[in-house]
């Protein structure tokens, strides 16, 4: 079996710390004649979801406004909550930019923060990261966790506030002390670059295990990361395979990269190079160039 060499550049785009981090390490599997390279830096985190809400106003075409509720915990999924219509979060949000103006000017903790949500993207509404900033700081005067996590993106990037490290770490905290699992990933993010507070791997990966705890995928595709390299924790093969298989069922690029390597190579799992295919081919699909050259060179 021939040796790859195959460098893997990973970057976190972090939403606690805009910093770019380039890494590679090689790694042997269970065959010691083969050479797999997997890199020691984290994956990049995308865009935030938008959290929870207990209640949405769905509008009928007779401009009917509709309340429906939802589970408390589990994403707002619109598409399914209007009809079977396959629009994007963003248009629905436009399309129902009334229904949450109204909840959130009548002191709806949360809606509030998805009416910040909706100017800070500028859906249905004129683009203001002033008036984001007004909501959030609305919904979080009543506690409601991710308009925390919003703020510290705010301060993170420096919209619509001058830009601080510190504050953006003080807002991520607060949220993470309410349990929500971005505020988590992201204060986790800050203690493993040091942004705003002292750098401690140890701490990093105490608050991205929280977050995983909570299935944040994210967070779970690189805690198979730190079991995989032994970062922070002690290497152990099976609970990274456990994480990664946990992120990939919910799409995250890196963990289906990384998992659908093991597979390729039998490594803590049972060969099986047609389903690393499969999990290689969704990685690539998702954005990662890694996964396309890995195919290009293993499956000619």
């Amino acid at each position: 079996m021939k040796k790859i060499l195959f460098a893997l550049v990973i970057v976190m785009l972090m939403t606690s710390c805009n910093e770019q981090n380039n890494g590679k390490q090689q790694s042997e599997n269970a065959d010691s004649t083969k050479k797999v390279f997997i890199p020691n830096k984290m994956p990049q985190v995308p865009v935030e979801k938008q959290s929870p809400i207990s209640e949405f106003n769905v509008v009928s075409p007779d401009g009917t406004k509709t309340p429906i509720k939802v589970e408390d915990g589990k994403p707002i999924d619109l598409s399914q909550l209007m009809g079977g219509q396959k629009k994007s979060f963003a248009q629905q949000m436009t399309d129902n930019i009334d229904s949450i103006r109204y909840k959130a000017e009548h002191g709806d903790a949360g809606y509030q923060y998805l009416y910040g949500g909706c100017y800070e993207q500028g859906w249905g509404v004129e683009r203001s990261f002033e008036k984001a900033l007004e909501w959030y700081m609305k919904s979080s005067d009543q506690k409601y966790a991710a308009s925390f996590n919003s703020l510290g993106n705010l301060y993170r990037t420096g919209s619509g506030v001058v830009a601080d490290a510190k504050k953006a770490f003080e807002w991520y905290e607060k949220g993470a002390g309410f349990k929500d699992p971005q505020a988590m990933l992201n204060l986790g993010n800050c203690y493993f670059f040091g942004a705003g507070t002292t750098k401690s791997i140890d701490e990093a990966v105490i608050w991205w295990e929280k977050a995983a705890d909570t299935q944040n995928a994210i967070a779970e595709s690189q805690m198979g990361d730190c079991y995989f390299r032994g970062i922070g924790v002690e290497k152990n093969l099976d609970k990274a395979i456990e994480y990664w298989t946990k992120a990939a069922e919910q799409q995250v690029p890196n963990a289906q990269f990384r998992l659908g390597v093991q597979y390729y190579f039998g490594s803590g799992v049972k060969e099986d190079k047609t389903y690393a295919k499969l999990l290689i081919s969704k990685a690539r699909d998702g954005g990662m160039p890694e996964a396309q050259r890995f195919l290009d060179e293993e499956f000619k």
